[in-house]
């Protein structure tokens, strides 16, 4: 069993959480671009995660304040993140448990052997 996969899999989904929560915490912020993670397989048996910035355009909103009248929102999709981040948070877990299974095997394998 390769632990090497499953860490790499943790570190990409705790990015993906990390980029998620940035997103949900900066939601009221005026102009705020969010980011989502892309997922992929890496070289040999690993996994990486992407980030890419989401530049799509912003709802405006009517503000005296603003030099020009309006300012633009955040782009933020509260109900995408949050979908998102649940089964990334199982996957996160479930990779979590293979390699306290593969540590937990070899832990007994090795008192077997001596």
């Amino acid at each position: 069993m390769n632990i090497g996969t499953s860490l790499s899999a943790l570190n990409a989904l705790s990015t993906q959480m990390n980029v998620t929560g940035k997103n949900l915490a900066n939601v009221n912020t005026g102009g705020y671009k969010s980011s989502r993670v892309v997922i992929e397989s890496g070289q040999g048996q690993t996994v990486k995660a992407n980030v890419v910035k989401n530049n799509s355009q912003s709802p405006i909103t009517p503000n005296k304040s603003a030099e020009n009248g309006v300012e633009e929102m955040s782009n933020v999709d509260v109900v995408k993140d949050m979908a998102q981040l649940i089964p990334a948070q199982h996957a996160y877990n479930a990779n979590l448990k293979v390699i306290e299974s593969s540590l937990e095997m070899r832990g007994t394998l090795i008192n077997m052997i001596a």
